[in-house]
């Protein structure tokens, strides 16, 4: 829009729309696998003729987000590389000579102090500018729940992001180089519901991040008790990396802290229309006859029998078919192929339980088959169907009648 010379304004003060976070840990690591993926894609388009720099600059902050983590990493392995030479050689540090900050005649280690000053205070001014902000606004302390319990809100969120950057480190690292060797990956639906991640899914997901914290904790303390102690905030989150991953995803725990007035925000103080109009639906929802649970693979019946709805998701397929990503991404999954009316009729036949889930996953992903789906349901006779199928017509029906 402004390579057009038309004026953009972002509206940061916009209410009234909202959006439901990753319950996890690793929910949000698939989410920016998917954000490093179209912001590592905007590298070919800062070259791109009219840009404003303001736009390539807007880009360029998008890309360096991501690129941060492999720095990082980068960069500790390098400091760790220089001391474990200097152990190994006996070579002394070298003293800079022409230092950028010559007029104080700094050394080595009080430059990397000031170094780490720097960085910390470029994290933490923010957080303490927020809390002077709602000590001198009182409005905008009581909606966070008090000037105390925000403080101490920020505290607890300050050591979470400790233990989580060095795993954001790892994990956009790998993002990154699977990227640039060409590994895709899709948009798939995120879980969002609040039952937690399971032990034995944390242990499979961050046993490897587990073992880089151990394994690297022992090389350090071989390399000196003293530069050990200043790495244990990175090591820490990566050692603790199951037991945080499965706590911090509890609805028990985030529960516990809205009782005692932590991690609050406006919208849980003083909720919106938008948000009472919506708890009010669900309650009346409740307490009326459609009370009952949906049956299982209820949304599968509804994209295959509504007309309405299976119309816009062949719609929104055939959208995505022309794009060449996704059209790849179909055709790695065999979308389009024999395979999948195959498997549409043992659908028909035997039911959704019949069937895996990344089967379902194929079917739903192919327009045809789901055109052929919506009319074989309706009109083939109610034996040569699955009982599943015939419930849920029933229902689907019954729904239509009322």
């Amino acid at each position: 829009m402004l390579r057009e010379n038309r004026e953009v304004w972002f509206a940061y003060d916009l209410e009234g729309s909202y959006e439901e976070a990753p319950q996890g840990m690793i929910e949000n690591a698939q989410r920016e696998r998917r954000w490093c993926q179209g912001n590592l894609q905007h590298g070919l388009v800062l070259f791109t003729r009219g840009l404003r720099g303001v736009s390539r600059l807007h880009l360029l902050l998008g890309i360096s987000g991501y690129l941060a983590g492999p720095l990082w990493l980068a960069f500790l392995l390098t400091a760790n590389w220089i001391r474990w030479f200097q152990a190994h050689t006996g070579l002394s540090d070298i003293p800079p000579v022409h230092a950028y900050t010559r007029y104080l005649n700094l050394s080595g280690t009080a430059h990397a102090l000031l170094v780490f000053v720097i960085c910390m205070a470029v994290i933490m001014l923010p957080k303490a500018l927020a809390l002077i902000e709602l000590a001198y606004d009182p409005k905008r302390r009581r909606a966070f729940g008090g000037l105390e319990r925000a403080t101490v809100s920020v505290v607890a969120e300050t050591v979470f992001s400790t233990l989580h950057a060095p795993l954001l480190m790892l994990w956009h690292t790998r993002f990154v180089v699977s990227n640039l060797l060409g590994v895709s990956v899709g948009w798939g639906p995120q879980i969002r519901a609040a039952d937690g991640t399971a032990w034995s899914y944390a242990v499979r997901r961050h046993w490897g991040h587990t073992l880089i914290g151990l394994g690297w904790g022992w090389f350090m303390w071989r390399l000196g008790p003293s530069l050990f102690w200043w790495f244990t905030p990175v090591l820490a989150g990566m050692v603790c990396s199951i037991p945080l991953s499965v706590l911090t995803s509890r609805r028990s725990l985030g529960a516990r802290g809205r009782m005692l007035g932590l991690f609050l925000t406006p919208e849980e103080i003083a909720p919106p229309p938008e948000l009472v109009s919506l708890r009010a639906n669900m309650k009346v929802h409740e307490l009326t006859d459609d009370a009952s649970p949906r049956h299982p693979h209820a949304g599968l019946a509804e994209i295959v029998l509504d007309p309405y709805v299976n119309a816009i998701h062949v719609t929104l397929l055939r959208e995505k078919q022309l794009n060449p990503v996704y059209a790849e991404q179909f055709a790695s999954l065999g979308v389009g192929t024999p395979k999948v009316r195959e498997l549409g009729e043992k659908l028909l036949v035997a039911g959704p339980d019949k069937l895996t889930s990344v089967e379902r996953l194929l079917i739903t992903s192919d327009a045809q088959t789901m055109v052929w789906l919506h009319h074989e349901a309706w009109l083939r006779p109610g034996e040569s169907l699955a009982p599943w199928w015939r419930a849920s017509i029933r229902e689907f029906s019954q729904r239509d009648e009322s």
